[in-house]
């Protein structure tokens, strides 16, 4: 283990609790932190054979085995209580799954890296670099050339990918990022649906025209780190790169050819003057309800919040739109969203092996497409959720890009993030140029 990194993760962890980064940010579980899970072996998972058919074995065992699976898609918990881990135990009478939700995932997953206190099986974000060094620390069993790999799209195979060429995690979803839109309220305002930046503002101002006078909300509480992430992506998707560039002395935002941050602060300014004036004090619970609940017409946030709103409101008219680009166009933000891995060291490799098979057939990831509603890259299964086909479409076209939070150094995004909220505080862009330069040369500097 890296103890410097481990070091730095953690504090950027317990930093980012109120400005939670993934795609469990800012949403409110029961689940309880506590328990270590059942890792405590010693010996290596070895070469597990395909899951497929070993069921029988495992069932004619007597004794009782029990794993944990940390699970930071907190709002798929119940999903698996009630509905997939009960079907998974009827092939595996003699397997027990705790599934582990904390609320501050992300944190309480790193604080048990750091202790080498890890679960069994765990969902885990692929791309993302914190994510990454954990795959170089040799922590999770290599799934390469499994079967059942053959059952997720490319593009998502090859996301999820390490640099060594082998595979850790299985991917099951793509995220996105956009505008979900009241369908119903466009139509009683005879608006259309906006494409281009020009034709969002006015649809705003047709909202406040019409007596609404925030006609947007976003989670300005918990999910700050992640919207500004994806706005500056889609300001410039290779922002990253300029970061590097700056941090290493090659310029500053302040120059004319790198204006990006310049570009972004106007973009965001400009949409928090049509949401409430304590949108810094908003989170996704209270953002979900209330656009369920027809309080606003707009509301910005990941395909990832669909569960929640199909909870809410079942029967809302609603559709996700991309965030246009503010020089025209788009370019939509995607993220391996749920991929699941588990412990090198774990005393049952074959049978964490066998869930992530069984959670890779088409016939049981529908059920989680149908319920949970982030995009499936699982062949075979048939995306039903109506407000989502659009942007599940456009995820597999050309106009898209892998989050920056993949590609900055651990703790960036979330330290960046203070900034970005005095940005909305005090609406100083210069102040927010300054501190990005400066972030960008002590990260690019370590």
């Amino acid at each position: 283990m890296k103890k410097k990194w481990i070091s730095l993760m953690l504090a950027a962890a317990l930093t980012a609790t109120a400005l939670a980064g993934c795609g469990n940010s800012g949403k409110e579980s029961s689940a309880d932190a506590q328990g270590a899970g059942s890792q405590g072996g010693t010996e290596s998972s070895a070469d597990a054979g395909e899951s497929e058919g070993a069921g029988t074995q495992a069932s004619s065992d007597s004794e009782k085995i029990v794993l944990e699976f940390f699970n930071q898609k907190v709002e798929a918990e119940s999903l698996y209580n009630d509905v997939i881990i009960p079907k998974f135990q009827e092939e595996y009478p003699n397997v027990e799954i705790e599934v582990v939700s904390p609320s501050d995932a992300e944190t309480v997953f790193f604080t048990r890296v750091s202790t080498n206190d890890m679960p069994d099986i765990m969902s885990i974000y692929p791309a993302e670099y914190s994510y990454r060094v954990i795959m170089q620390d040799g922590l999770l069993a290599d799934l390469s050339g499994k079967d059942f790999l053959s059952r997720a799209s490319k593009s998502a195979i090859e996301y999820s990918t390490y640099d060594d060429g082998k595979l850790y995690a299985m991917p099951y979803g793509l995220s996105s990022y956009g505008i979900y839109c009241n369908l119903d309220m466009f139509t009683e305002a005879g608006l259309e649906l906006p494409e281009t930046w020009d034709e969002l503002i006015a649809c705003l101002d047709a909202f406040v025209a019409k007596g609404m006078e925030k006609p947007l909300i976003f989670d300005g509480k918990g999910s700050l780190a992640q919207f500004a992430e994806r706005l500056i992506g889609i300001v410039d998707k290779d922002f990253a790169t300029v970061c590097e560039a700056v941090g290493k002395g090659e310029g500053s935002f302040a120059d004319a050819d790198k204006n990006q941050v310049r570009i972004f602060s106007e973009a965001l300014l400009e949409l928090a003057k049509y949401a409430p004036d304590d949108i810094l004090g908003i989170g996704r619970d209270q953002g979900t309800a209330d656009f369920c609940n027809g309080v606003y017409p707009m509301y910005i946030g990941g395909t990832f919040y669909m569960a929640d709103i199909l909870a809410g409101n079942a029967d809302l008219n609603c559709t996700m739109i991309p965030i246009p680009k503010p020089d025209g166009g788009y370019s939509l933000p995607i993220n391996v969203d749920i991929a699941l891995g588990y412990y090198v060291e774990t005393e049952h490799p074959e049978i964490c092996e066998a869930f992530i098979e069984f959670m890779s057939r088409p016939e049981i990831y529908q059920i989680m497409a149908d319920n949970e509603g982030t995009p499936t890259c699982i062949e075979g299964v048939d995306y039903k959720i109506t407000a989502l086909q659009d942007i599940s479409k456009k995820i597999t076209g050309d106009d898209t890009f892998l989050t920056l939070v993949n590609f900055w150094p651990s703790g960036w995004r979330t330290e960046w993030t203070i900034y970005v909220q005095n940005l909305i505080s005090d609406g100083d862009i210069d102040a927010l140029i300054t501190e990005t330069d400066r972030i960008c040369k002590d990260y690019y500097n370590q």
